[in-house]
Order: C-alpha cells, then structure tokens, then sequence
C-alpha cells in the first residue's frame, strides 16, 4: 500500500530527443531556457542546447575543479572550484564577468557555493562550520550563522547549496535536506538522506533514488515519483526542466521531451 502522501506513476513513455557520449563528463546545472551545462574531462564547462548540439565553452585560463554551477539566474551563472576555493561568475554566453576568491573572506575550507538572489554568494565554510553570505561588491560577509546547534561536526557531508523562492537549501548527504529562510535564519529539515543534489521546478524539488524520479512539493511536502526508463542503468545524475529532462549514466547523456 501506497502512504497517502506519496503518488507514483508507471513508467513513462517520453520521446528521447537525443543521446551523446558523455564519459568523463558531469551533468551539472540547467538554465530556464531548457540548456545544459556539463563539465568535461578538461573541467571546461559546455553548454548545450536542446538539440544537444554544445552552443558555448567556457576553458578557465587556470584548470581547476568543478564542484558546482548554477545557471539558473536570467543574469549570471556561477561556477565553484572548490580546489582553488574561488567562484567564477559567467554571462549567459559563458563570458567571464568576475572572479570571487574566496579566500579573501575566511581562512575556513569553503565546501559549497552559490549564488543568491541578491547577487550574493552563499558559502558553507567547512572548517570554521558557518553559513556565509557573502557581498563581492564590497568585499565582506554580510552574515554568518554558526551550525553547531543544527549539526553534528563529526558527521556531516555538506555537497549542496541553493536558493530558491526566498528560500536557501542546504543538502546533508548524511542526515537530508536544511532549509533557511533568504536571511540564513534556520526554519526546518527534510529528512532525506543520501542526497548529494536538489532540483527545483515549478513549486517542488526533485531528485534522484534507487534509479527513480522523487518530487515533492515545497509547501504540502506531498510526494510523487516517476519511474525512469530502465536501460541504460545505473543513472549518476539528473536534471528536469519544463519540458527536458537529462539522465547521465557513466558514458552517455540522455534528453527525452517528459511534458
């Protein structure tokens, strides 16, 4: 028996709109227009259009690793090396804008990144355990929130940040999903574990689970799932869009049109 709070689907029988070799690559954001963002072996970023076809590269002067990126800002899109500890900040044709070092604000270990509404950076800083917000415009940190009564120092994984409807959603891999108001202030836990990503669309947030799709509604926490395509298996990473979605497997990037 179903719980009353969660809905699945069958699987679906969504046109696929193309396939392309994709080893060595990681999926990594997608923007409103329905384009895809991939980091490749190089961890140069290309962006894809949804023909699939790679419309813009982005080759940093200085290689680094790719932890993060957001594209989901009509303006900006923010790239995180957390080996370098630094987030590039690109136009929509993957133009450099500017470059945030962000050892300039803490001497911690940041371990995840992103862009705010505001044009902030939210920053999780492992080694001093604070939320940051950060304002590259005048070179300081506007806010700071210490996690030690919300967290466990010795057991946490910290893989993901992102703001949404005036909301900021801190992924646990090992405890779930933390949400903040857009003033960092703590308001509750969704306990989801084993996560390492979110997504946002429309008014739910989606992610991957033993090979299914898991919606769940930001207000009424209602959940629904949908089951994948079953070949090719495992999947590593997914994104949905308002009409794409994109599944990566260990060598191949599938879009199929799902609405």
């Amino acid at each position: 028996m179903l719980c009353p709070f969660l809905a699945k689907s069958q699987a679906p029988n969504w046109p696929l709109l193309f396939q392309l070799p994709a080893k060595g690559k990681s999926l990594l954001s997608i923007d409103r227009f329905g384009r895809s963002y991939l980091a490749n072996g190089r961890q140069n970023i290309l962006q894809l259009d949804t023909l699939g076809k790679v419309v813009n590269t982005f080759s940093p002067p200085v290689q680094g690793r790719v932890a993060m990126v957001e594209a989901w800002s009509p303006a900006k899109i923010s790239v995180f090396y957390d080996d370098r500890q630094r987030v590039q900040l690109l136009d929509r044709f993957l133009t450099p804008l500017a470059i945030a070092d962000l050892r300039e604000y803490t001497d911690g270990t940041i371990t995840a990144a992103t862009l705010a509404a505001d044009d902030r950076l939210w920053l999780f800083d492992e080694t001093t355990f604070r939320l940051l917000k950060i304002d590259t415009r005048v070179n300081q940190a506007v806010f700071e929130n210490p996690l030690e009564l919300l967290l466990d120092r010795r057991q946490h994984d910290i893989t993901f940040l992102r703001e949404y409807q005036s909301k900021l959603y801190m992924v646990d891999r090992l405890s779930g999903i933390y949400v903040f108001d857009n003033m960092g202030n703590y308001q509750k836990k969704l306990p989801i574990p084993n996560l390492t990503y979110v997504g946002f669309v429309g008014d739910e947030l989606y992610y991957l689970a033993n090979n299914e799709l898991y919606f769940q509604h930001l207000y009424t926490l209602q959940t629904r799932t949908i089951s994948l395509p079953t070949q090719p298996l495992p999947y590593r990473q997914i994104l949905v869009g308002d009409k794409l979605l994109y599944l990566l497997t260990n060598d191949t990037l599938f879009a199929y049109r799902w609405r």
